[in-house]
């Protein structure tokens, strides 16, 4: 009798025991994928602590706040760019000085790295990674596996957007000048003469990159002092290649490349979009409905469409417009303050 009860005990237990394993894979599964999509990364307002990274579920008109979900807090005053490197998005809080390190799974803040004025976070190796700056002439160089700044490098300017190809990283200045690091030995080892305006540099194949820099723009009168362009560099000599002048200069601007056509899409911050094929003349891609403009612009290059951002007024809720590559106009999201850029996390 008392062998039955065992028995009987025994299964009862190990039903309870799979129930629970069963349940508990299940609750991990449900919260990974809350948090698989695509990012949008909203500036907020500036002195405004407004700043956030939506998700937006495409297929779905589901979107929300995914660090104040994930961590019940606010993100901070301008939320300049957010990178994914070792599983770990890097967030960069601008003007709030620092990087809010989440988990990729679980967007859960697992660290902040506090530097002063913060762009951009490129991953350099397997362990380390550059931070550029605004108000600093130097670049920060972080361990991403203790996520502390271990050194610095002097490189003369404010620094932007950078890019790394055969171990040299390309930096964007706040002048007309791209300045050259070699990521072995940490020093400054170069510069290039591009134009003003630097905006994006984008590494391409055979060794190449190409930077884009959007010229000079009277701020008074709006008149164009110097036009943009784009240029293609020679990594291994730091050599401009070739460089092609474009039709206007402005503000500012947005550019991306897609890898799998070899075609680079940019523009001056108006409604219109240019293609640009290497050795080719750029021509006009898309013009946005009269009273849209393009703050920012993303490529998913997974389900090949550009996510295309609209600050609007700078105070309300910006909107994304997702095209795909037809130029069907695709979704119409309504995102956060400032909208600049998409994340795709599939």
């Amino acid at each position: 009798m008392t062998q039955k009860i065992n028995v009987k005990i025994f299964f009862f237990l190990s039903f309870l025991l799979a129930f629970s394993a069963c349940t508990k894979d299940e609750k991990i599964t449900v919260e990974a994928d809350n948090y698989k999509g695509v990012f949008i990364v909203n500036e907020g307002g500036f002195n405004k602590s407004n700043g956030s990274i939506g998700l937006y579920k495409p297929g779905t008109n589901d979107y929300f706040d995914a660090y104040k979900k994930a961590n019940n807090l606010p993100l901070g005053d301008v939320v300049q760019s957010m990178s994914l490197l070792n599983n770990n998005y890097y967030i960069v809080v601008n003007n709030s000085n620092k990087i809010e390190v989440v988990n990729q799974t679980s967007f859960k803040n697992t660290g902040t790295i506090n530097l002063t004025s913060p762009r951009y976070i490129f991953k350099v190796d397997a362990n380390k990674a550059y931070v550029s700056h605004l108000f600093s002439n130097e670049l920060s160089v972080v361990d991403l596996n203790s996520n502390t700044v271990v050194s610095k490098i002097n490189i003369n300017h404010w620094s932007e957007h950078m890019s790394v190809v055969n171990k040299k990283v390309f930096v964007g200045t706040n002048s007309n000048k791209v300045m050259v690091v070699d990521a072995v030995n940490q020093v400054l080892v170069d510069s290039i003469v591009i134009g003003k305006g630097i905006n994006k540099i984008l590494a391409l194949p055979n060794s190449k990159l190409l930077v884009f820099n959007t010229g000079d723009v009277d701020w008074n009168s709006g008149a164009v002092k110097e036009k943009g362009r784009l240029s293609v560099v020679l990594a291994d000599s730091n050599k401009i290649e070739n460089s092609i002048e474009l039709s206007s200069g402005s503000y500012g601007g947005s550019i991306i490349y897609n890898s799998k056509t070899g075609k680079v899409y940019y523009s001056f911050g108006d409604n219109k979009i240019y293609e640009y094929t290497e050795n080719a003349t750029p021509v006009l891609w898309l013009e946005l409905p009269s009273g849209q403009s393009i703050y920012g612009m993303s490529l998913d290059e997974t389900n090949q469409q550009i996510y295309i951002s609209d600050a609007g007024d700078f105070n309300a809720a910006g909107k994304v417009y997702v095209y795909d590559l037809s130029k069907k106009l695709i979704k119409t999201i309504t995102a956060g303050i400032v909208p600049n850029g998409a994340v795709f996390n599939y």
